[in-house]
């Protein structure tokens, strides 16, 4: 940071405001992922899939970015992108808001009289619309802002990851025990029996509350937005100034040709300005480096929104829910640590790119491998086994964020900056669904991946 003590705490609180900002873009739907081992242990009745179910929900929601994008396309200069943007952060923080009363409402459907979580199943939708939709706003407004400040928006949305799952970490997810149900005298032998039944003991606080928090931090991003659009000290840090006009005499000279010149006291005070922000250096990539971008965030996206959360729970729940908490928790947690590797380490190699999301296709490998195997993963029993599956989540999460950070800084570094960011969002999107689509059937339809429950109670005496 350059510049007086003044200019330094308004770029400090600007940054404040940007993370805050970049936090509500996927806080909401983060925040659901974490909470469902607890939702799962509290037997919500769609079960280990609530997940795939989930990711069609999401990808249903692309109809929001996609109608955005067309709109736009009618709609000359960026008039959609603020106001879309207010929507969307207020659908936020009332969904949220309502979930806290409705998320465990239930409703039967079908003609099998099968129970349904209709309450949340509709609310996931309306978070997911705008989540989905800020992909396509919040990036394009952020171009705005000095280029500095891209960074610092990609570690607000891996902030929308850590702060649920720091939350859900110390909520905890409860385990199940087995208790006495009651005594009985067996008929043939006369011996005192016990029935036994296993039973949930909750965590530390309910969904309730959880939610609770998440509507609070929407609100946060609502009001951070609201300073980023109207104060005048934000505005200073955007990145071009409106110029005024030769409105005014005492700055504008008519030349005796007609052309506006502006006045030396006016041209000395600019060129300082220029000295002391410069413009960072942008470097041009060709159409097929480009293309090259896109498909590796194309994948990135694929697996990371949409076919590894899909198998998670079948992944890490033969393990216990405690490592499907760990692992849903702490993959969410490595996002914003990626992002900060990329504010000091920036880098703008495409072979980095690419390697680092072959990485990402390895531990991602282990952790489809797991659920594959299903409901006796390798080294179910061990604790090495429990270690190994965590870290490949978090080591998945963390590659991937890392790709798709690191490619939005490029992007955003290009002469065509808006349109690129624009496209970013559509190709996340286009990702995500297509990810969506792939995973669905495998795991509702065809029944591949099989999920594992315990039983407390196994081991127990029983009397025949």
């Amino acid at each position: 940071m350059e510049g007086s003590l003044g200019d330094q705490i308004r770029q400090i609180c600007v940054i404040i405001l940007v993370v805050l900002f970049g936090s509500g873009s996927w806080l909401a739907i983060n925040g659901l992922w974490v909470e469902m081992p607890v939702m799962v242990a509290l037997g919500i009745p769609e079960g280990y899939n609530l997940a795939s179910y989930l990711v069609i929900i999401i990808q249903l929601a692309n109809i929001g970015p996609l109608a955005f994008t067309a709109i736009s396309y009618f709609v000359k200069g960026n008039k959609l992108e603020v106001p879309t943007i207010y929507l969307t952060l207020s659908a936020g923080v009332l969904a949220c808001l309502l979930l806290v009363f409705f998320w465990d409402a239930t409703t039967i459907w079908g003609v099998f009289g099968e129970p349904r979580s209709t309450a949340l199943i509709c609310l996931s939708f309306i978070l997911a619309l705008a989540n989905c939709t800020s992909s396509v706003t919040f990036i394009p407004f952020m171009v705005k802002l000095k280029s500095s400040y891209m960074t610092w928006f990609f570690v607000g949305q891996g902030f929308s990851a850590l702060a649920p799952s720091l939350v859900a970490l110390g909520q905890g997810v409860g385990q199940q025990v087995c208790i006495a149900n009651y005594t009985f005298t067996h008929q043939s032998t006369g011996e005192n029996c016990t029935s036994w039944t296993s039973q949930t003991q909750p965590a530390k606080f309910s969904p309730e509350t959880f939610f609770s928090f998440l509507s609070a931090f929407m609100f946060l991003s609502f009001t951070a937005f609201l300073f980023l659009h109207t104060l005048p000290s934000s505005k200073k840090e955007y990145a071009q100034q409106d110029v005024e006009t030769k409105s005014s005499p005492e700055k504008y000279t008519e030349s005796k040709y007609g052309a506006t010149e502006i006045n030396e006291e006016d041209k000395q005070n600019s060129s300082e300005k220029i000295e002391e922000e410069p413009s960072p250096q942008r470097q041009s990539h060709s159409k097929g480096e480009y293309a090259i971008l896109f498909v590796i965030l194309a994948i990135a996206n694929a697996l990371s929104n949409s076919v590894l959360p899909s198998i998670q729970s079948f992944s890490c729940g033969a393990y216990g829910f405690n490592a499907y908490l760990l692992a849903a928790t702490l993959c969410q947690v490595a996002n914003p640590v990626a992002c900060f590797i990329v504010l000091f380490f920036p880098h703008t190699s495409l072979v980095l790119v690419a390697g680092t999301c072959l990485l990402g296709l390895l531990t991602g490998g282990y952790c489809m491998a797991t659920a594959l195997l299903s409901p006796t993963p390798p080294l179910q029993e061990e604790v090495s086994g429990i270690v190994l599956v965590v870290i490949a989540w978090i080591l998945a999460g963390g590659l991937f964020a890392h790709v798709k950070a690191t490619i939005g800084l490029i992007l955003r570094n290009e002469p065509d900056n808006h349109r690129l960011l624009t496209w970013y969002g559509v190709v996340t999107q286009f990702g995500s669904m297509a990810g969506a689509l792939i995973i669905f059937p495998f795991v509702n339809v065809l029944s591949v991946f099989v999920p594992y429950y315990s039983d407390p109670c196994e081991g127990y005496p029983v009397c025949e």
